[in-house]
């Protein structure tokens, strides 16, 4: 199960930094061709504004679901250093338990939330959910991916005790 999950995990990290370089050259290139509109045309698109938002909440989201996989969110380690390295390990469990938790919910109210609303951005007309199913998409990539690490910590304690 940890190595089909490690493979659909790298496919969907490999994916998302595809999708994050084309939405980062794509934002530029309209807010660049705001910028001319307003400055040369003076009559700047409405529309531009409202996808580049879009745009930038999804590589945003996406990042940050699979950031976990690579170790790069937030941390104190201060405490973890006092500890034997078993008793990391178990804390280490705790902790991804807990941020899997926060994954499901995460995704759970979203989806509850976008069922919900029937709102239209006001300049491109298209739906306020846009906005939020990212939201979903990186609860998901959370639990995905604190499930491998809760995976690695057991198997480094299985290691531990055959040794």
């Amino acid at each position: 199960m940890k190595r089909a999950l490690e493979r659909i995990l790298k496919w969907v990290e490999n994916a998302v930094v595809g999708f994050s370089i084309v939405g980062v050259m794509f934002m530029v290139v309209i807010v660049f061709y705001q910028v001319l509109a307003r400055y040369f045309f003076n009559k700047p698109p409405k529309w531009t504004e409202e996808i580049a938002l879009v745009t930038m909440i999804w590589i945003a989201m996406l990042g940050a679901g699979i950031g976990l996989k690579n170790d790069i969110h937030m941390r104190v380690e201060v405490f973890m250093s006092v500890f034997p390295k078993k008793i990391q390990r178990f804390v280490e469990i705790a902790i991804m338990v807990l941020i899997g938790y926060f994954g499901v919910q995460m995704t759970r109210y979203t989806v509850m939330m976008v069922q919900r609303l029937p709102n239209r951005l006001a300049a491109t007309g298209i739906s306020v959910a846009w906005m939020y199913v990212p939201i979903a998409v990186c609860g998901v990539l959370v639990v995905m991916c604190a499930l491998l690490k809760i995976l690695e910590q057991v198997a480094s304690l299985k290691e531990g005790r055959k040794r």
